[in-house]
């Protein structure tokens, strides 16, 4: 994650999140009805009633946008969309506060769901990150440019456990953030699954989650993830060698591949433990194809760093 403390977004504009707005036109009785509805935050009423009155009353800018909030707040995240996109140069500002007013909500809850897992609440961290989730859910709809809205969705994901959501999240908004945070994230996840693949002997599967780590933009080159999703790749190679030994196949070309990775990783490694790891590989690779010189040389490598 990010960080351990999330914001506020200040309000910079005196008006509430909702405003409503009576023009005095003469709206259809579905309109009419709606807004009054919505006033009254009865926004399943307001939900029917303004979805048909849109329908007569096409240009009434304000029904659309009390129609896409109305189906925000009864949850029709995707049927919300619309309304939003048609109302915004008209409501622009109201949709900014709107989209204040559930950001701000989601890190009131993901804060309490941070505050929760501190104090062992796991079921209270749950709920709370679930909240959380929809209302950063809603503020990707009202303003859907927002990536810092995306990025907490992630977060929540992240926190509830779901790795697969989070990491479509992450991936959705990393061309556009181009920020190592959000690299670090998706190579995170991506690498707790890769070692889920590998101890379950899918070492393919495992190695085309290694794979697209180490290719990940923006994910620095120092960065652990990146470091040991390398060894992964030579420590796939290398296992799927031994399997292809018990099937009676050609093993080399694993064995080659696993070299081609761990040898340039071998001289940039600072980590004692994973370098020691990444040479015995070495030298069991160079022992089966029959390279001595190498695999004599790495021994001695091996030695000095245990020195």
């Amino acid at each position: 994650m990010k960080s351990s403390k999330y914001f506020f977004v200040t309000f910079n504009t005196i008006l509430i999140a909702i405003t409503v707005y009576f023009s005095g036109c003469i709206s259809s009785p579905d309109t009419t009805t709606g807004k009054l509805a919505f006033q009254q935050k009865d926004f399943e009423k307001a939900e029917k009633e303004l979805s048909i009155g849109v329908q007569t009353d096409k240009d009434d800018m304000e029904a659309w946008y009390m129609l896409g909030v109305s189906r925000v707040e009864i949850g029709k995240f995707e049927e919300a969309k619309m309304p939003f996109e048609k109302s915004k140069n008209a409501f622009g500002l109201e949709q900014t506060n709107y989209w204040i007013l559930k950001y701000n909500d989601g890190i009131k809850q993901f804060n309490e769901g941070l505050n929760s897992r501190k104090t062992k609440d796991s079921l209270g961290a749950v709920r709370s990150f679930g909240k959380a989730l929809n209302s950063f859910r809603a503020s990707t709809i009202v303003i859907p440019d927002s990536i810092t809205s995306y990025q907490m969705m992630g977060d929540s994901y992240a926190y509830l456990g779901q790795s697969d959501s989070a990491l479509q999240v992450y991936t959705s908004i990393l061309d556009r953030s181009k920020s190592k945070d959000d690299a670090i994230n998706i190579a995170k996840l991506m690498y707790q699954t890769g070692i889920k693949a590998r101890q379950a002997d899918n070492y393919l599967g495992a190695l085309e989650i290694f794979k697209k780590i180490v290719t990940l933009n923006y994910l620095p080159k120092d960065n652990q993830y990146y470091e040991t999703s390398l060894f992964n790749i030579g420590y796939c190679n290398y296992a799927l060698a031994e399997q292809a030994v018990k099937d009676g196949k050609d093993f080399k070309p694993y064995l080659n591949e696993s070299l081609k990775t761990l040898e340039p990783l071998s001289l940039v490694l600072k980590d004692k433990e994973l370098l020691g790891a990444t040479y015995e590989i070495m030298i069991n690779c160079y022992d089966a194809l029959g390279q001595m010189d190498k695999k004599d040389e790495i021994i001695k490598k091996k030695q000095d760093l245990q020195k």
